[in-house]
């Protein structure tokens, strides 16, 4: 009850409390206290890089230093002496002046770089405090902005509505002077204090002293905290990269410097994209716009169709709304998915029955026309028809110019004004194929490589591919991804497997030699179904879950039987596409402990798995990039957790002469697909057809278990 000029300078005093509380809430303050929190993880993570550093890493910048007066001072490591000064050092026997500085600024030089190299990185399973307040920090902001905003409306308006009897009732004077105003001042004022007393006003302020004091006493649990980043992981480092400014710097340093000025400056319009981009997809997205035909080589886990979706939507916005994707069926409904939920765009699938109808409505109304490759060939296309953009996923698909289906996309791609191609690993084609690709985009540059490639050096070829080829790896613009480690499992063959071993190389069976570790049917009888079924418990014990990949569908099967309960419908090649999701974001829901099963060739590609960070993979494949791309459906971006990948592995079997033959294969594609240069020829000319290797593995077998039954027989002798 406001009653005199003493309540009403206390109830004023409250609402300018008010005011200052929530005046300290702001996008600023956010994103200072994210910053400062992430000052303090670097420093962090720069020590215990310190702590690993021995002394002798001074040498590196200066030689002749007195290391070993350091090291018998008790200095075992640089950080045990970066916090010392030049004065400190020179009370050392044997250190001068001139020694002292040298070190001193040997040591500042290394702390700097080590400060500027840290990568403050969040493990869900084990998080430090600093890690924690990051995390609080960060889903602060997100939960709080618009509420503090919608507060700041509402006290903003209630005061603006109370402020004018706020003045008038301040006009109020004691016994004597009230002698000297007039009755109808004194009737202004008497009302002014009645009006600030109504019911509503005093209902108003409690809402908002109730509100503020949410607020300023929100808090998050912690484990909900954690669980919250493993789901929400890359838009937390997407958070990070906007407050502080510091999106990496990407694979453009082979870029003229003009070029990326061009692309950065082209506004790209994110009206209606529900997704936050990091700054490589933006800077993704504009080059395509900026240079409307081009081809995306980003790799595997990166993001391509979210980039995708950025230029369509754009186009979009832009007036410009009849776009087509074509791809494989095995991502269509991932390309569908992604569009409902990032964006506005209505989507019409050409497949099946209907396909011709889906057509007619997309013509009419606009939006996404998503396809296959194969269907294209069933598409009455005219010129009448309005095709604004195309966008071809896994774009090596139509590296041939004789097959159909490539010809099909090929006379889309004239028709349309923007042209984005998309492949994962481009390079691991041979270049005539690469550059097949470049012709129907932009066939000035391809015509120019066919002339001089074979006189450019890598760099100069980056320079030149520059307005059509846009490459990033993972390693280059992802900082914050966990570590990878590959563990190779190597263990014999149980005494029923290596018998049906030696009769299928004698049969010349490749098929039944690969799988021939998994015949013994039990744990018991089969050391690489024990293995497995050790790496699932313990992932279970650890609360992590499991992804197997297996390129046979009778593997699978065996395995399946000795994980009931804890694993889900297998994904195979006859599980349809629609299917393969709702399999996925049952396993993503699933309790720790959990494992997928699939069938490399049908769940190696286009599928984004990343509740999984163990990975198993049963046998080796006969192209590395097979392996590859199964171990980018768990370590992508999003992924929070280390990913640990087990290589299953027989010795004296097919798995050692295949790693043998693929070794150099292998090495040769490490090299070129995670490098945006054109080295394929060096990959073209060592490369062997496929069924070569095979054949070269066969006979090397056979001769090794002709040799070993040959060893054994001049034994007995």
């Amino acid at each position: 009850m406001i009653r005199n000029k003493r309540d009403l300078k206390s109830f004023v005093s409250e609402l300018n409390r008010i005011q200052e509380s929530i005046h300290q809430f702001s996008e600023d303050s956010f994103n200072q206290e994210i910053n400062d929190v992430l000052e303090r993880m670097k420093i962090n993570e720069g020590a215990e890089k310190l702590k690993s550093m021995p002394m002798d890493v001074i040498s590196t910048l200066e030689k002749g230093l007195p290391i070993n007066l350091l090291v018998n001072n008790g200095f075992r490591t640089i950080y045990d002496i970066v916090n010392h000064e030049p004065e400190e050092l020179m009370q050392m026997d044997g250190i001068g002046e001139k020694s002292a500085y040298s070190i001193y600024n040997a040591v500042s030089r290394i702390k700097e770089s080590v400060y500027q190299q840290a990568i403050p990185r969040i493990n869900p399973d084990k998080v430090s405090n600093e890690g924690i307040n990051l995390l609080e920090s960060i889903y602060n902001k997100w939960q709080l902005l618009k509420v503090i905003e919608e507060f700041k409306a509402d006290f903003n308006q209630f005061k603006d509505a109370i402020t004018p009897d706020i003045e008038t009732a301040k006009k109020q004077k004691h016994m004597i002077g009230s002698l000297f105003q007039s009755r109808a001042e004194k009737e202004k004022i008497k009302l002014a204090y009645e009006n600030l007393n109504q019911e509503k006003n005093k209902k108003n302020l409690n809402n908002i002293k109730e509100k503020l004091n949410e607020i300023l006493h929100f808090s998050v649990n912690k484990e909900e905290l954690i669980q919250h980043f493993v789901r929400e992981n890359a838009s937390y480092y997407t958070e990070i990269e906007k407050v502080t400014g510091a999106a990496h710097i990407e694979s453009l340093e082979n870029l003229p410097t003009d070029f990326v000025d061009k692309v950065n400056q082209y506004t790209l319009d994110v009206t209606d994209l529900n997704v936050t981009l990091r700054g490589y997809q933006e800077f993704g997205a504009k080059y395509a716009l900026y240079h409307k035909r081009t081809l995306l080589g980003d790799e595997m886990g990166l993001g391509k169709t979210i980039q995708g979706l950025a230029i369509i939507n754009h186009l979009f916005q832009n007036n410009q709304k009849y776009t087509m994707v074509v791809c494989p069926l095995s991502v269509v409904a991932n390309w569908n998915r992604e569009i409902h939920q990032r964006s506005k765009l209505h989507t019409y699938i050409f497949h099946g029955p209907k396909r011709d109808e889906e057509f007619a409505k997309w013509q009419a109304n606009s939006g996404v026309l998503i396809t296959t490759y194969e269907q294209t060939l069933r598409m009455n296309f005219e010129e009448e028809h309005q095709l604004d953009t195309l966008i071809v996923d896994e774009a090596h698909y139509v590296k041939n110019p004789e097959a159909k289906r490539s010809q099909s996309i090929y006379k889309l791609a004239d028709m349309a004004e923007y042209v984005l191609f998309m492949s994962g690993t481009p390079l691991e084609n041979r270049l005539e194929e690469m550059k097949q690709l470049i012709s129907i985009l932009q066939p000035d540059i391809a015509e120019k490589l066919s002339n001089e490639l074979y006189l450019l050096q890598p760099h100069e070829f980056k320079q030149a591919v520059a307005p059509v080829y846009l490459r990033r790896n993972r390693k280059d613009v992802l900082c914050e991804l966990p570590e990878l480690e590959i563990i190779p499992q190597w263990m014999d063959f149980a005494e029923k497997e290596e018998r049906y071993y030696k009769q299928a190389v004698m049969e010349g069976k490749l098929m039944s030699m690969r799988r021939a570790a998994w015949q013994g049917g039990s744990p018991e009888h089969s050391p690489k179904l024990e293995k497995l079924l050790d790496i699932c418990d313990a992932a279970a014990e650890n609360g992590h879950k499991v992804l197997v990949f297996s390129f046979f569908r009778s593997v699978i099967h065996t395995i399946q039987q000795h994980l009931k309960g804890r694993t889900f419908e297998a994904i195979t090649g006859d599980v349809p596409i629609a299917r393969r999701q709702e399999i996925i974001d049952v396993f993503t829901n699933a309790h720790p402990g959990s494992v997928l099963l699939s069938q490399i060739t049908a769940g190696g590609v286009g599928l984004n798995i990343q509740a999984a960070n163990i990975v198993i993979l049963c046998e080796p494949q006969w192209k590395p990039s097979t392996e590859e791309q199964a171990i980018s459906r768990a370590y992508r971006m999003g992924q929070s957790r280390n990913v640990i990948v087990y290589r299953l592995l027989t010795e004296d079997s097919i798995d050692v002469t295949m790693l043998e033959v693929l070794g150099e294969k292998a090495n040769l594609f490490d090299l070129y697909a995670r490098e945006s240069d054109v080295a394929s020829l060096a990959l073209n000319k060592q490369e062997e057809a496929e069924e070569s290797i095979k054949q070269k593995v066969l006979n090397l077998e056979k001769e090794r278990i002709q040799r070993k039954v040959g060893e054994s027989l001049e034994s007995l002798i």
